[in-house]
């Protein structure tokens, strides 16, 4: 069936070519947005096509060229230009993206300020033992039981030093960190663990502070436009 679809896809494409020419002059294939869309997805495919048959032999181990056949998600892609609501709808997106960017800089410049401060509060506290038995680094060793099952035996496993997958230990994560927490989703779990590094009642005052900023003064305005 892919090879099927592909192939009239790609026999549109050639034939639009020689009706509309490739670039050099107005109303060419290339000048158009749809037309370029249309092409790359078609590329793509034949690239993928083209690859999959040295899976057997040289191309097994070849992970970079096994990953395009994920550039077929992009055929769905084609539909847009042959139904026009769809398109209409596309369209008022792309053009409410136009409005909003000035807002989206000033929502960007906020994440950064507070994740530079954010990584001067809590560079290098958000990592934790696997034995929850063991709060410091230097206690962190040796090995312990883990019970999961009265009905089974306990396994052992070793005690590892682990940084936590939303940390402040640089800006990158720490912008990533701070738009979870705007998000609303999964923040009290980055509360608690922000807790965790401070003294008593310390720490969820930062996140209030991200809360007021982050969503009431950037990204409500911006879902309301």
């Amino acid at each position: 069936m892919d090879y099927c679809f592909t192939g009239v896809f790609a026999f549109e494409m050639c034939l639009k070519l020689i009706d509309q020419g490739v670039l050099l002059h107005r109303g060419s294939y290339c000048r158009d947005f749809w037309n370029l869309l249309d092409g790359i997805v078609v590329i793509c495919a034949l690239v993928a096509f083209a690859f999959a048959g040295t899976e057997g032999a040289a191309g097994k181990n070849l992970n970079t060229i096994k990953s395009l056949r994920v550039l077929r998600v992009l055929r769905p892609l084609k539909t847009i230009k042959r139904i026009p609501k769809l398109k209409a709808v596309f369209d008022c997106v792309v053009n409410s993206l136009k409005n909003v960017f000035n807002i989206l800089i000033v929502y960007f410049l906020f994440q950064f300020i507070f994740g530079v401060i954010a990584v001067q509060l809590y560079n290098g506290k958000f990592f934790f033992c696997t034995d929850k038995t063991k709060r410091y680094a230097h206690e962190c060793h040796g090995q312990f039981f883990v019970f999961e099952n009265q009905d089974e035996p306990p396994r052992v496993e070793m005690r590892e030093w682990r940084l936590r997958p939303f940390n402040y230990d640089n800006t990158i994560n720490a912008m990533l960190t701070l738009f979870v927490v705007t998000t609303g989703e999964g923040w009290p779990g980055i509360r608690q663990n922000s807790m965790d590094t401070t003294e008593e009642d310390q720490g969820p005052s930062p996140f209030f502070r991200v809360e007021m900023v982050g969503i009431d003064s950037t990204l409500s305005p911006l879902l309301d436009r």
